[in-house]
């Protein structure tokens, strides 16, 4: 039985990841970074000074380029809150800004490959990757990634594969629609990428990008086999399992209805490969890393950051809900507490009827999947399905509470504070109000 080829990982090696991602970490850690009110990204002049400290400077950039033309630090911000080792906390003003946690000093203490393959487990696992798209896509990378790494398991390393023109892969047109993901995936070492400038040129599409060729690496070659063979991307990456109503899902455990797979031909027939790696579908609570341990020098993968669930907060949660600058109701509430409490509480204060649908979308984006709904309505998770203190809220998170899906009542609904101290109300209370609370089915104006 051949054996498999053993890879070294450093910092700059097989890319520069590692260099690179420190170098990010390090100006974060140093600099006081205050967020953008609207995406809460980092700001234009931080990116233009964190974009010429990278191996590969990004051209043709301002201190006003936003962030989503960055896609190596567009994708560094999403590592470093998916894996926890920064957080959103309320500055000066209530602006939020990222401060450190102790799982950052914990990555650094790690090896090479560790922190490889940590980063790569939080791209795999817990980076959401619709928020990791980008303009111009017609469909996730997520729904055709096992497909592509099949096919890619089964090239030759250095192999080119074009993407366009008569000679083109028959792979070409699923990846076309894969946009920076092309780039994600040759950050992290999978292929080389050569951008179509021609088709830059001609629709000057600043968000858009395509590619005439990728080659794919020898280390990229064998981590798409392990990949496809033992870490199947729809029971693994947790923000994708949320979205479809699944709270607190263990990543590699079955899905709920695995027939749901073939609507995408997800599960195409494999051809048995001849290394020397044991098939494992992912047995729930396994680290990530562990197929991946034989394809490096004995001891070299052994760790990994601990997951983390949500730890429940205690105490009572001061919101302040809004319907405009001059109209708000400050409401406290128990921990204890579900949002179908909030929810009541809102309706109270505003002398509303709850007779409609309604979802609390906690990263304040209307219709995202970051949502908790109605009791009534089809899809959950639901708004009595967690507690309050099971949310993993922050001072500062701006929540959207949709209600009435036809009229579209938009509350702005702000975490002031938290009390750790004192008595727990019983039930939610009204603190404070401003402004007339308008007429529910009149015409109303922000």
């Amino acid at each position: 039985m051949p054996k498999l080829p053993l890879f070294i990982v450093t910092e700059t090696e097989p890319t520069p990841l590692l260099r690179d991602f420190a170098a990010f970490t390090e100006y974060l850690r140093t600099d006081n970074i205050v967020l953008t009110r609207v995406n809460e990204f980092i700001p234009g002049k931080d990116l233009y000074e964190l974009n010429q400290r990278m191996t590969h400077p990004l051209p043709d950039t301002t201190p006003r380029t936003d962030q989503t033309r960055y896609t190596l630090l567009h994708l560094f911000y999403h590592l470093i809150l998916a894996g926890k080792m920064f957080q959103k906390v309320s500055g000066k003003g209530g602006r939020l800004v990222l401060k450190t946690t102790e799982r950052l000093q914990v990555y650094e203490e790690l090896k090479h490959t560790e922190k490889y393959f940590f980063l790569l487990e939080t791209f795999w696992v817990d980076a959401d990757w619709e928020k990791l798209n980008v303009e111009y896509l017609w469909q996730s990378p997520l729904y055709s990634a096992p497909k592509v790494l099949e096919y890619l398991s089964e090239r030759q390393p250095g192999e080119e594969i074009r993407l366009k023109g008569e000679d083109a892969s028959d792979i070409a047109q699923m990846l076309f629609g894969w946009n920076y993901f092309l780039l994600y995936f040759s950050y992290f070492g999978f292929w080389e990428v050569t951008r179509d400038t021609d088709l830059l040129a001609l629709r000057d599409l600043k968000r858009f990008f395509s590619a005439e060729s990728i080659t794919p690496s020898a280390f990229g070659v064998t981590l798409a086999r392990v990949l496809s063979e033992t870490r199947n991307l729809f029971s693994w990456n947790l923000p994708n399992r949320r979205k479809d109503g699944e709270l607190g899902a263990i990543p590699g455990s079955p899905l709920p209805g695995e027939d749901s797979l073939a609507l995408f031909e997800q599960e195409p027939k494999r051809k048995k490969s001849n290394a020397a790696v044991k098939e494992d579908k992912g047995r729930p609570c396994e680290p990530f890393f562990l197929p991946f341990v034989p394809l490096f020098p004995v001891g070299e993968l052994q760790k990994t950051l601990p997951r983390e669930g949500v730890k429940f907060v205690d105490g009572t949660y001061v919101f302040k809900v809004a319907l405009a600058k001059n109209l708000w109701r400050r409401i406290e509430i128990s921990a204890d507490n579900t949002l179908l409490e909030l929810h009541r509480a809102i309706q109270k204060a505003y002398n509303f009827d709850a007779n409609h649908l309604y979802s609390f979308f906690m990263d304040g984006k209307a219709w995202s999947h970051e949502s908790f709904t109605s009791p009534y309505d089809e899809e959950g998770p639901w708004v009595d399905d967690v507690r309050i203190g099971e949310l993993g809220l922050f001072i500062g998170q701006n929540i959207l509470y949709l209600f009435d899906y036809g009229s579209e009542w938009h509350f702005q609904v702000e975490l002031e504070e938290i009390r750790a101290e004192g008595l727990k109300p019983r039930e939610p209370k009204i603190i404070e109000k401003k402004g007339k609370a308008p007429e529910q089915y009149g015409d109303y104006e922000e």
